[in-house]
């Protein structure tokens, strides 16, 4: 038997599985099948995180689950730029057990009682309160703000999101910082808390947020509902506003392109200047590679809106 089962041929698969399905040793050697780890073949060399982190899936034991920026992909929260082309499958592993040594693969000892890993797309990856944690030693603060901001989101539109949100809540994530006491990163995670605010929908206006806050501006609300004072209707919702200074920032995404949602933005601003509103607009270009005009705009013209 040569042809690939289904089963294996949707994902990375053990050479022994290759053998109990009729494969031969030939065909298992052949260079027609990637090997992007010892002991794991697959259709097709993985390239992205989540495709890595799958292919090493049959070598995860029950004592170990998907962790680090590994964790981030598969979760659907927003990796870090500098982090996002890392090509190692990051785990964490209980102490006192058995802990992998191959090539590609970063393994993070744990001291708990035990692992209790979710679930996704059949990989065991740590809970988002905890994959949160073990990133407090790699991420900025900003950073770790930004992550947050996603995992307790309810927002279905959120970015990259591969299941439902919220992830958890501000209280978890309390609680994981107050058992993190004394571990890697346990002063960036507390920084961090504080800040993390619910609804936001995409990490670039977690960080126009950030931004706007670190160069000495009012913190702006989040997602706020504008309402036509005469007739009570809903005109539409500002990523972040400045509601005393009657100033609304928006990002312009690649989202807002599609023609539909374009003429919606147009029309919302429109109403929202109609009501004495004033819309300031940001895309990716006003933040790379730097922020400092476009923030100096801002404060600028919330100067001149100060009430």
């Amino acid at each position: 038997m040569d042809e690939l089962p289904e089963t294996l041929a949707a994902r990375g698969f053990l050479v022994g599985e290759g053998i109990e399905a009729g494969l031969s040793a030939h065909r298992l050697r052949a260079g027609a099948l990637a090997k992007p780890f010892r002991g794991i073949r697959a259709v097709e060399g993985p390239e992205t995180l989540v495709e890595r982190a799958a292919a090493y899936a049959p070598l995860i034991r029950p004592w170990q689950c998907v962790a680090g920026v590994s964790a981030l992909a598969v979760l659907g929260l927003p990796v870090p730029w500098r982090l996002a082309r890392e090509e190692v499958v990051e785990l964490v592993s209980l102490k006192g057990r058995g802990k992998p040594e191959r090539e590609g693969v970063r393994v993070r000892r744990l001291t708990a009682d035990g692992l209790e890993p979710w679930w996704v797309d059949g990989l065991p990856v740590a809970p988002a309160p905890l994959a949160w944690a073990l990133m407090g030693g790699r991420c900025t603060v900003h950073e770790l703000v930004v992550l947050g901001d996603a995992i307790v989101t309810a927002a279905d539109n959120y970015p990259g999101r591969r299941i439902p949100g919220p992830l958890a809540s501000i209280d978890e994530l309390r609680e994981q910082v107050e058992r993190w006491v004394g571990r890697s990163g346990a002063a960036a995670l507390r920084a961090a808390l504080p800040r993390i605010r619910e609804g936001v929908e995409s990490p670039r206006e977690s960080d126009m947020r950030l931004l706007i806050v670190d160069a000495g501006m009012p913190e702006p609300e989040v997602q706020v509902e504008v309402f036509d004072p005469q007739t009570g209707l809903l005109l539409g919702r500002a990523d972040l506003a400045h509601r005393e200074h009657r100033v609304v920032e928006e990002y312009e995404g690649d989202g807002h392109r599609a023609k539909g949602q374009w003429d919606r933005d147009i029309q919302k601003y429109r109403d929202f200047e109609r009501i004495g509103l004033l819309v300031v607009r940001a895309t990716n270009r006003d933040f790379v590679p730097s922020p400092d005009r476009w923030l100096g705009d801002l404060a600028a013209t919330l100067e001149r809106r100060s009430p």
